[in-house]
């Protein structure tokens, strides 16, 4: 767990990068997403509520253990991690790195959660996770929040996890919700900035690009007449 503290503390201090496009604050959903199977889906919240027990205690033979033991090859992806960890021993060295832990304090919380089945013995749930922590070298608390999915099988000791995906926001859009949320009297929006970084990303060939695959523009008759 010290991995994931240090490195989630990293990440929320350069403005929780993520590797999701700024193109994605288009086209948001209208509706609140709501799976058929409540039941399924209040299950599997009753499993996470575990995992946050667990979490608050950081009781890393717990978290381990709500994994299906059985599985040949568990799939973790943290929100502060470059790549997947593929494997027991990839997944159990993220839970239980070497060294001392550098955690004064720990809460993580699950909301959300919706479910649906994927064969007879396998679920997928979609679900938030809101993090706040206290480590050792950092002078202030700090909180973060992302979205999340995962896989469970059942088993004859109830739902067990396969898969685990953390996925934040694109990080223009969500840097620009915390400065909503939290900003200070007289403070300077840092999205001019970001924005430059996003610019500054883009790749070298894609103006060449763009000459041969730009959307057409729309007929005349179909652009919405000026009121």
């Amino acid at each position: 767990m010290n991995t994931r503290l240090r490195m989630v503390a990293l990440f929320s201090a350069c403005a929780l990068v993520s590797q999701v496009a700024m193109a994605g604050g288009h086209n948001q959903a209208r509706q609140p997403a709501i799976a058929k199977d409540q039941q399924l889906t209040a299950e599997i919240d009753a499993v996470l509520n575990e995992y946050e027990a667990l979490w608050d205690k950081q009781d890393t033979a717990g978290l381990i253990a709500l994994w299906d033991q059985n599985d040949p090859e568990p799939f973790y992806l943290a929100e502060e991690q470059d790549e997947w960890r593929i494997g027991w021993e990839q997944v159990m060295g993220y839970f239980d790195p070497p060294g001392e832990s550098t955690t004064d304090s720990i809460r993580m919380r699950f909301d959300g959660v919706q479910a649906r089945w994927l064969s007879d013995d396998l679920a997928f749930a979609k679900f938030w996770i809101r993090f706040d922590t206290q480590m050792q070298f950092l002078p202030n608390p700090i909180g973060t929040d992302a979205r999340a999915s995962a896989i469970f099988r059942k088993t004859d000791d109830g739902w067990r996890l396969l898969t685990w995906a953390e996925s934040p926001g694109s990080p223009i859009l969500y840097v620009q919700r915390l400065y909503k949320q939290h900003r200070k009297e007289g403070e300077q929006s840092p999205m001019p900035y970001i924005s430059q970084l996003y610019e500054r990303h883009t790749r070298d060939d894609f103006a060449e690009y763009m000459e041969t695959h730009s959307k057409p523009a729309k007929p005349a008759a179909e652009q919405a007449a000026p009121e």
